[in-house]
């Protein structure tokens, strides 16, 4: 009896849990679209765990926070002509027991809120010491180094 009572409170509670999850990789998320639209390279980094990778044009790994900066250094300097913010729309979903997706349905525009790009982004979260942090970006958007 006390094990069905048991297990009808985690069925009651789980869903509250992974909403909690789902939110701080949002939050986490959104955190690092405000630094990348300003091109803050340590905010950006502390987004992430190393080694980080990327998947677009190629496959890229990222071994450490240096690392990191300089390929979002390459980014910022390749970024389509005329970038001002972007918008996105995201959801998260469950991967694994420790590891979420977050796709981001994003657009990037100009000054004159003209759409420059259109693109989706996959980005992976592991929970670490210090929250949920990205180790895994895919996008055809990706710069090739």
């Amino acid at each position: 009896m006390i094990i069905k009572q048991l297990i009808s409170i985690i069925l009651i509670l789980m869903p509250a849990l992974l909403l909690a999850q789902e939110d701080a990789i949002e939050k986490e998320y959104s955190a690092y679209v405000k630094d990348f639209m300003v091109f803050d390279f340590d905010g950006i980094a502390s987004h992430f765990t190393s080694p980080a990778m990327f998947i677009g044009p190629s496959t890229q790994v990222m071994k450490d926070t240096d690392s990191l900066k300089n390929y979002y250094h390459h980014l910022q300097a390749n970024i389509q002509e005329g970038y001002s913010y972007s918008k996105s729309d995201l959801s998260v979903s469950q991967v694994t027991e420790t590891i979420y997706c977050l796709t981001n349905n994003f657009t990037r525009h100009n000054d004159a809120d003209e759409i420059l790009l259109t693109a989706t982004s996959y980005n992976f979260f592991r929970k670490t010491n210090n929250g949920w942090k990205m180790f895994l970006m895919e996008a055809s958007t990706l710069p090739d180094l």
